[in-house]
């Protein structure tokens, strides 16, 4: 196998099936010590993590696929040795420009409860307040040293996204969260916010990529927030 891209979470590998091979690590991401799934730094590992997130993200694809009709990347899953063969895709926006930065990628981000960074970028909210029009979405870009910035949709379509691509992906977004808000919830899990990937096939079709799991969405248990391995607990218990 030959080594394509060394992530945060995971590592990524060429198959001569022309498929890939993803390998989730242990690692964690935060800031200033602490744990924070929308950070770009990693500040630790944890024994098992890996699995435990690709187990969580087989779970959610295989509902969203039997559930929804949502396309995903999935192939086959070995849970024992962390990793999972998968369709090869473009992810959107990757190698593209937007405004003068860069982008490894776009991340699709849907939000239940105003949290995290989104905190930051508008201050007259507060936290846990119930987003207008639930899921609110909003799309960014993967640069880290620009620190992921977000742009809008006419932006994305000028710099040269496939407006069939970004609507697909944000119906699917939008269609995705409603659906794991309510799984969520018959869990005993209040999904605050969520964030996806999705790329595109050889042949153009709009399909969800990467993975969906604690390291990359926020919950409450009885308004509190939820750690990654009581969503594990939870979800797959």
């Amino acid at each position: 196998m030959k080594l394509e891209y060394k992530g945060k979470s995971k590592d990524v590998y060429a198959l001569d099936s022309g498929n890939i091979l993803m390998k989730f690590g242990d690692a964690f991401t935060g800031a200033n010590g602490v744990e924070d799934p929308g950070a770009n730094q990693n500040i630790g590992t944890k024994e098992g993590l890996g699995r435990r997130n690709l187990a969580v993200s087989t779970f959610l694809y295989e509902e969203i696929a039997k559930n929804l009709g949502i396309p995903t990347h999935h192939v086959k899953v070995d849970l024992d040795k962390g990793e999972v063969e998968a369709i090869r895709a473009v992810t959107l926006g990757r190698g593209m420009t937007f405004d003068g930065i860069k982008a490894d990628g776009m991340e699709f981000i849907a939000r239940n409860l105003a949290w995290g960074s989104f905190l930051k970028r508008f201050p007259s909210a507060t936290q846990g307040m119930i987003m207008p029009d639930a899921p609110f979405t909003e799309v960014s870009i993967k640069n880290d040293d620009a620190n992921d910035p977000f742009f809008d949709r006419a932006t994305y379509i000028k710099e040269g996204v496939k407006a069939e691509h970004y609507d697909t992906a944000l119906d699917y977004l939008r269609r995705i969260t409603i659906f794991l808000t309510m799984l969520f919830e018959k869990k005993g899990l209040e999904l605050v916010d969520i964030k996806m990937e999705f790329g595109s096939t050889a042949d153009g079709k709009v399909i969800l990529i990467d993975e969906i799991s604690p390291g990359s969405l926020r919950a409450l248990i009885d308004g509190k927030p939820a750690s990654k391995e009581e969503i594990y607990s939870k979800l797959m218990g």
